[in-house]
């Protein structure tokens, strides 16, 4: 017969095993441990066990902590991994262009164009409409028709304030 044990020994493992489980070499997870002060839970035929919990923090808390701003700068990069970050932002944008979740300048300036000149056109029609269907009285058609021009003149205004793309 096999003998029972604890279900918490399921989450206590070797360097082995923990190397196995993450990917990782030995002399990594050895060195990432040592370095994070993990210590072993107890013993198993001479090997230590260390606790999963414990594990997992040790492990990967270093590749956190050890990038810095200057790893994402690209002015500061060391003139490979500068060429990869470009090629990789390159294929980034390609691919965003292909799947419709980046659309190119000029069909964003056309559609905006096209939402712009429906506004204006809706402004100006305003009044006339709300005195065709609802009969509307002078005096409030004209506070309408006031309150649409301004709305145009800050739309305007706005766009203005916009500062264009350099090429």
């Amino acid at each position: 017969m096999g003998n029972v044990s604890s279900i918490n020994d399921a989450y206590a493992w070797n360097i082995t095993r923990i190397a196995e489980a993450f990917g990782l070499h030995r002399d990594t997870v050895r060195k990432r441990l040592k370095e994070n002060q993990v210590k072993p839970v107890k013993k198993s035929k001479g090997v230590d066990l260390y606790a999963l919990e414990d594990i997992g923090p040790a492990l990967f808390s270093a590749e956190a902590t050890n990038k810095s701003e200057d790893d994402y700068n690209p002015n500061k990069m060391a003139p490979k991994d500068r060429k990869d970050f470009f090629q990789s932002e390159r294929e980034r944008l390609k691919y965003e262009t292909e799947i419709g979740e980046l659309i190119p300048d000029g069909d964003y300036r056309l559609d905006l164009a096209a939402t712009l000149k429906y506004l204006v056109s809706a402004f100006e029609s305003l009044p006339d409409n709300l005195e065709r269907r609802y009969k509307m009285s002078p005096e409030s058609l004209e506070y309408i028709e006031a309150w649409a021009d301004e709305s145009r003149t800050y739309i305007y205004h706005g766009l203005l304030e916009v500062e264009p793309d350099v090429k």
